[in-house]
């Protein structure tokens, strides 16, 4: 886990104190503006069923206000589209994909750039994060878009309503490293802890990510954390 991972876990653990996934979402974008060189993000939603993309909320320096009068086909938006069909994020640069997006929006929120970034549960898209207004003198290279995108892919699980509790299914000793990791703890340092060997500590983290289908130990600690197996 990555310093900034380490960063943004801890402010998605506050996440489950508040009660309103709408809230979630706020606070989730504001911190996006706190982190990285963006001074505006929207958040909309995507039905597959309709092919329709609504407004959430969109957050700037200046506040919070709701988007909801924007109701929109995406497929008039073939880049929207592509990056919610493909759950891979989409940087537009509008003097040379100005023809991609529609002339409305470009006008009325005087865009120059937009970075898309898709959200998606199980590669299915459920909606999508538009950001831009980047910071005066910085640069939107791939490895900032990455990181974006692995920033959202984390914070995802904290956007939606908090579901009962079910049955853990990691041991008590699994339980007990993942919570170690959840604080910021390497693996040396759990190790040093708990009185382990750094294998033995490496096997549980392993074995925790595999029992919680999760692909790394930021995204296992986000999956137990929203499960409440760990806090």
């Amino acid at each position: 886990m990555s310093m900034h991972e380490e960063t943004w876990m801890r402010s998605f653990h506050q996440l489950l104190e508040v009660k309103e996934p709408i809230h979630r979402c706020e606070v989730i974008l504001q911190k996006c503006l706190s982190h990285f060189p963006f001074r505006r993000a929207s958040i909309f939603t995507f039905s597959y069923f309709t092919g329709i993309g609504e407004g959430v909320l969109r957050v700037d320096r200046s506040g919070v206000f709701s988007m909801n009068e924007i109701r929109e086909d995406i497929r008039r938006i073939p880049p929207i589209q592509r990056a919610l069909l493909t759950n891979k994020p989409a940087l537009l640069m509008m003097d040379q994909h100005h023809q991609l997006f529609p002339e409305e929006y470009i006008q009325a929120y005087n865009l120059t750039s937009v970075l898309i970034i898709p959200l998606c549960i199980e590669r299915i898209a459920i909606g999508c994060v538009l950001i831009d207004e980047k910071e005066e003198g910085s640069t939107i290279h791939q490895g900032l878009i990455d990181e974006v995108m692995v920033y959202f892919r984390q914070a995802l699980g904290f956007m939606l309503p908090i579901t009962s509790k079910s049955p853990n299914p990691l041991s008590p000793r699994e339980t007990e490293v993942l919570q170690h990791a959840a604080d910021g703890y390497s693996t040396k340092e759990i190790a040093q802890r708990l009185q382990i060997s750094d294998f033995t500590a490496r096997d549980y983290i392993t074995s925790a990510i595999r029992k919680l289908n999760a692909n790394n130990r930021a995204e296992a600690v986000a999956n137990a954390l929203r499960e409440r197996w760990i806090h």
